[in-house]
């Protein structure tokens, strides 16, 4: 333990740590980065914390918020938080749901006798040894609040001195906070409506129309057999929640094959499994095909009110992957001829009553697959084109 500082030593190292923060936390590159920086440098400055938590809230489909916690010789925690945490006792029996609605903060003094026991929290920190607790509200611009927690296992806990500090130190790990959460909330919706990949090129700075270029992919289109015919006799509420359950069988094994969903059409999807170094045309086609055949068994599985198929096209090519649009309105998609060629291998597929077809040039690639499934003429291709359909599965 590192003996007592002066109080104008001490001063002049907080002093340093809210500069350093102010500035941005540079060179820090990352949340747990940050977290560290922090805590060691409180350490360093004589403030015996030995446990922070952050609990921040996120704009993602499937979390609600993500959580840090440093102690005292540990490697960072980090926990996504699913939504439905935040119903159970962990979370409403503990301060933060209260710090939140107050802006407000809670300390609790472990080591007193009087110490009330209101909090899950208090019971928990005292066994593993710890002598006081603190949360405070991070504010955010906008009102909306997050929370921040210390807890220290010093005897006689936090001096006001040190409780001081601490909200010094709260004011800039909001604004920190603040910045870290734009961005990562931005992440998140971004590669929820425009793709994963799409995203990065938007926040990269790909914003402008025309911002763009030629990518290689397997492209990927795929919808429900008999939708149409079923959205005429179901009501809307039951037919998107049937939309929700049936690409919730699919989409994540286009997600896990590498594959990224671009649009959502109605009842069916547009994806691509873009090529690049160690991922060859061949590898990413089977990655399609695994995707495609594992959906369809999660679908057939499935326990649904209205059983329902699927229906794939599979291609590959070349094609323009960037901004398009007018005004201030962009879309960030794929255009091109083996685009438009795939959407229309679709449509044969139907004609041909086939549930998974691929182009002749697909089909080259994994011939041991593939038969013959017939021969259509399809719109905007001249002659007629051989389809194939897919026969088995990958090995």
């Amino acid at each position: 333990m590192q003996p007592p500082l002066n109080p104008t030593e001490q001063q002049a190292k907080i002093d340093a740590l809210i500069d350093w923060m102010i500035d941005g936390a540079r060179p820090a590159a990352n949340a747990v980065d940050i977290i560290e920086g922090i805590c060691t440098r409180l350490l360093d400055a004589g403030v015996p914390i030995d446990r922070f938590g952050l609990f921040i809230w996120t704009m993602h489909p499937n979390l609600t918020g993500r959580r840090f916690i440093w102690k005292m010789g540990e490697d960072v925690d980090r926990v996504d938080a699913p939504s439905q945490l935040f119903s159970t006792a962990i979370y409403t029996d503990n301060p933060l749901p209260h710090v939140i609605e107050r802006k407000q903060t809670i300390r609790r003094h472990l080591e007193d006798p009087n110490c009330p026991e209101d909090y899950i929290i208090v019971g928990e920190l005292r066994e593993q040894g710890f002598t006081d607790y603190v949360a405070q509200p991070l504010i955010y611009i906008n009102g909306d609040t997050h929370v921040c927690t210390w807890s220290s296992a010093t005897p006689g806990g936090f001096s006001d001195q040190d409780v001081a500090i601490l909200d010094r130190v709260r004011k800039p790990l909001a604004r920190l906070t603040e910045t870290y959460m734009l961005r990562l909330d931005a992440t998140y919706l971004l590669s929820t409506y425009v793709g994963r990949n799409s995203g990065a090129h938007i926040l990269d700075g790909k914003v402008h129309r025309g911002d763009g270029g030629e990518i290689e992919a397997v492209i990927l289109f795929a919808d429900l057999k008999g939708f149409t015919r079923l959205s005429n006799s179901v009501s809307g509420d039951a037919l998107v929640n049937l939309l929700n359950d049936t690409f919730d069988c699919l989409v994540p094994a286009v997600m896990a094959h590498g594959g990224e969903i671009l649009k959502f059409m109605g009842d069916g999807f547009f994806a691509i499994f873009p090529v690049k170094e160690k991922l060859d045309t061949e590898t990413q086609l089977r990655a399609a095909v695994s995707a495609v055949l594992e959906g369809q068994d999660a679908l057939a599985a499935a326990e649904f009110e209205h059983k329902i198929g699927i229906r794939t096209a599979l291609h590959h090519g070349r094609f323009h992957y960037g901004n398009i649009g007018g005004g201030d309105r962009l879309d960030f998609t794929a255009i091109g001829p083996d685009v438009n060629l795939t959407a229309r291998l679709l449509t044969a597929a139907t004609e041909l009553d086939c549930d998974n077809v691929m182009s002749e040039a697909a089909a080259a690639i994994l011939p041991e697959h593939c038969g013959e499934a017939g021969t259509v003429s399809l719109k905007g291709f001249g002659a007629d084109q051989t389809i194939w359909q897919l026969l088995s599965p990958q090995t």
